[in-house]
């Protein structure tokens, strides 16, 4: 959002609340906010204003946090936020590899700023999460930061990945993420989608990615003076979690040595296999039954050092998810 500065070079925070309401967009991903950063953006929380403006709940995930001169005032913080209609549950600031603007002599290191949210979207989750790739024409640390991202993000059903990436989609370095996400652009756009510069945008470089799950109905780009590119939004309908994709994920997580060894991911497995043919049957009072084990089965792993904080905390969620849609 360029810190609120609109194509016409002024500051108008009112302009991209006005904007981002008339989306209709019910998740939003954000790059470039400040809070009280400086004067460009008059010291303001902007996150904040936003959330209040658009009645949106929000997670701000800096990349920069500086103290101020004066110890009375907040910490001076530069980063991408997330808004959402639906009730955030939980939320986390991943580091990725990062070129710092703010140190003359840079060398690409672990830095914050890359948000990733789970929303209960009416009783389904959703996993959310925004980013803003390195700008320099070396791919290098887009390369890094690609990595960085997938070590970063588990299996999930239901997951998003939206933001700007500073690179077209032929780019060498997005080919790891564009074979595993859907590019809701090449799903549902119509024409190039080309989204920078926003006076005669001629490159695709802002982007909606979505799980294989998720059904993508439309995909659009709209001008609007409140930024520098131009602003992208989907349409897209999210799938219940069930066991079958339960026991995809594990298989997953499986392949990334989520657990300490066969035996847990086998025990983990046979569960879910189980609860598989139970929703298959239609047999709902042994489903609920065997979730309540899968629960006991997943506490007793986290407890014992048998699976990944990120495993247990996926699998632990789409399992209560589960059981709050019967």
């Amino acid at each position: 959002m360029a810190a609120g500065i609109g194509a016409d070079g002024e500051l108008d925070l009112e302009r991209t609340a006005q904007t981002l309401r008339e989306s209709e967009a019910e998740i939003i991903g954000l790059q470039e906010v400040d809070v009280h950063w400086d004067s460009r953006s008059d010291f303001e929380n902007q996150i904040e204003h936003l959330a209040e403006e658009l009645d949106m709940e929000a997670f701000f995930a800096p990349i920069y946090s500086e103290e101020p001169e004066d110890p009375e005032h907040p910490q001076s913080e530069y980063g991408l936020a997330i808004l959402s209609e639906y009730p955030i549950e939980a939320a986390n600031n991943y580091e990725i590899a990062r070129l710092s603007t703010q140190d003359p002599d840079p060398e690409p290191q672990p830095m914050p700023g890359f948000p990733e949210v789970l929303i209960d979207v009416n009783g389904t989750n959703a996993w959310f999460s925004t980013t803003h790739l390195d700008y320099r024409g070396d791919p290098t640390v887009r390369e890094m930061q690609v990595a960085d991202m997938q070590e970063k993000m588990a299996p999930h059903y239901n997951a998003m990945l939206v933001g700007d990436l500073n690179a077209r989609p032929d780019a060498d370095e997005l080919q790891p993420l564009l074979t595993t996400f859907t590019d809701a652009w090449e799903e549902a756009g119509e024409g190039d989608g080309f989204t920078f510069p926003v006076g005669d945008p001629d490159r695709r470089i802002d982007y909606i990615l979505t799980s294989p799950d998720i059904d993508v109905q439309s995909a659009n780009t709209d001008h609007s003076p409140a930024s520098d590119h131009l602003l992208v939004t989907s349409t897209v309908t999210l799938n219940p979690v069930n066991a079958t994709n339960m026991k995809k994920l594990a298989e997953a997580f499986a392949e990334k040595e989520a657990f300490a060894n066969e035996s847990a991911t086998r025990s983990l497995l046979i569960h879910l296999t189980t609860l598989e043919h139970y929703e298959n049957e239609k047999e709902e009072e042994k489903l609920m039954e065997h979730m309540e084990g899968l629960r006991n089965l997943l506490n007793y792993q986290e407890e014992n050092d048998l699976i990944t904080e990120k495993a247990y905390n996926v699998l632990k969620a789409d399992a209560l998810a589960m059981q709050e849609e019967r």
